[in-house]
């Protein structure tokens, strides 16, 4: 496998530039700059697989694929083998805000003067349980989430409602009023205490399974090189550690309706209103894992510069009085903060354009 180091460079030799991977085992979804222009491709391990994916995305997309050397395939304007749709759509105007190549992404139209529509595309034939989730939320009492309006299988095409609000993410650079910190909390409070409303099916969510996807992302950042052995080794004690306090806080008392990738961005404010957005992981499990993911990406938007230890702490006090956890709930968090941040560590190693030189 090529080190991440000499895929950075290697990407910058074409005069593209690159701001975040997204690993797996065999390749890595990438999403670069040319210039101001954003761009989407794929470092692919082996060059006849990349050449296998440049020639299927073509039949689908003609013209707007590019291979760059041996591993990088460029996907532009949407392009994708499994998201057959996907170009066609950016071809109509939408505005592409994600795309994982051959996973998932999410396009922006604007077809009405009330705003903004938004769709998810994912692969054909897994719409269906994003659908049940999705509605799931958007269902429950007292929380304001997106609902689906219409979805086709077969495309694997989502469209969504609009929620008003400017994400909390966007607030941080200013204070942070406390009756919208404490909004967040009870929104969160909210979904949590709505477990008899998942969808039938939910999958369990616990210590164990977090601690699963937190080690597959470290063992990502070994096979890529993204993080040195030592720095690896240094993670991997943070994951045992936080884990072992998540056990000693104990069991939760009632599982709870969880987001599972709760953070700034996930979160719109609009007036004394919180929306809840991308509730894809939906699961069953400890309440207290949502607000430490909450906790620990206030702590990394410290590190990135984006907002001050100060309203950081604001914030975080906002959250936790709006939310009223028990002691063992709080206790629990710290513990999942800890882990977060250690799944941070590993997934930042893939992120050189989303952190400060310095950090």
């Amino acid at each position: 496998m090529t080190p991440f180091a000499t895929v950075v460079e290697q990407i910058d030799r074409t005069g593209l530039t690159l701001v975040r991977a997204h690993p797996r085992a065999d390749r890595l979804h990438l999403d670069m700059l040319a210039g101001a222009e954003r761009v989407i491709g794929q470092w692919v391990a082996d060059p006849a697989e990349a050449e296998r994916v440049a020639r299927a995305t073509a039949r689908v997309a003609p013209d707007l694929v590019e291979r760059r050397g041996a591993h990088l395939v460029v996907h532009h304007g949407g392009a994708d083998r499994r998201l057959a749709p996907l170009a066609q759509l950016v071809d109509a105007g939408a505005e592409l805000v994600v795309h994982r190549p051959e996973r998932r992404a999410v396009v922006r139209t604007e077809p009405t003067p009330c705003g903004s529509v938004w769709s998810k595309v994912v692969r054909p034939g897994r719409t269906a349980d994003l659908v049940r989730r999705t509605r799931a939320a958007a269902a429950v009492p007292g929380l304001s989430a997106p609902d689906v309006t219409s979805w086709d299988e077969e495309s694997g095409t989502i469209r969504l409602t609009t929620l008003p609000g400017t994400p909390l993410h966007d607030l941080l650079p200013e204070t942070v009023a406390p009756q919208t910190a404490q909004g967040v909390g009870r929104a969160v409070r909210t979904l949590h205490e709505a477990a008899a409303a998942a969808p039938v099916g939910t999958a369990s969510h616990d210590l164990a399974s977090e601690v699963d996807v937190t080690r597959g992302l470290l063992g990502l950042a070994r096979t890529h090189a993204a993080l040195g052995a030592r720095e690896a080794a240094v993670v991997e004690r943070e994951i045992a550690v936080a884990a072992a306090r998540v056990v000693d806080a104990g069991r939760p008392a009632v599982p709870a309706l969880l987001h599972r990738d709760l953070h700034d961005k996930q979160l719109l404010v609009d007036g004394d209103a919180v929306g809840m957005l991308d509730v894809d992981t939906l699961a069953l499990g400890d309440p207290a894992l949502d607000l430490g993911n909450l906790l620990a990406h206030l702590d990394l938007r410290v590190l990135q510069g984006r907002t001050s230890a100060s309203t950081a702490t604001s914030v975080e006090e906002g959250v936790l009085a709006g939310y009223g956890p028990d002691a063992r709930t709080l206790a629990a968090a710290r513990g999942y903060r800890a882990l977060t941040t250690a799944r941070l560590r590993a997934l930042y190693a893939f992120r050189p354009g989303d952190l400060p030189p310095s950090a």
